[in-house]
């Protein structure tokens, strides 16, 4: 059941997030995060057909991968229903981004009740060779089970197509 409202209400979550606007973010990124100058862009940024990354389907049916997030290493569910890249605040932490009291300023409703998060930039976010720069994401206020990579990544990706147990980013 656990799973089962996680992956609504990361559906929830997205549509929360997206505004009437024509499918644009109804928030804005607060954060600006600098260049990270140990982690320089490779020539395989996600999209550009150069690079791919394969994962194989869990037992509980879903995706994971170990994603590096500004250098620190994070196991992630990969949500092609989810709108963002959403951490909980212990992957946000490890990876040098902060969130303290008073700075969560949107709200989403989500199937387990409203989640409160804080917008930030990820400066450099890469699952093996596929990788991208400065890419928006939220932090939950409320710790979640596991951190979810979402289409604020996902839609920088070339493909995603899934073909029985796996699942290819290209």
């Amino acid at each position: 059941m656990d799973k089962f409202l996680l992956i609504a209400g990361a559906a929830l979550l997205g549509f929360a997030i997206l505004g009437s606007n024509g499918g644009e973010p109804a928030m804005t990124v607060l954060a600006d995060a600098a260049p990270s100058p140990n982690q320089p862009a490779t020539a395989a940024d996600a999209g550009n057909g150069a690079a791919s990354f394969t994962a194989t389907r869990a037992p509980d049916g879903h995706f994971y991968a170990d994603v590096r997030i500004n250098g620190a290493t994070t196991r992630m569910l990969v949500d092609t229903g989810a709108s963002s890249v959403v951490l909980n605040r212990g992957d946000a932490q490890r990876a040098g981004l902060s969130a303290r009291r008073g700075e969560f300023s949107v709200t989403a409703q989500t199937a387990g009740g409203d989640i409160a998060l804080k917008p930030v930039t990820i400066d450099r976010i890469a699952l093996g060779n596929v990788a991208s720069r400065n890419v928006p994401a939220l932090i939950a206020e409320d710790d979640l089970p596991v951190s979810l990579l979402g289409q604020s990544f996902l839609q920088r990706v070339g493909s995603v197509e899934i073909s029985g147990d796996r699942m290819t980013l290209r």
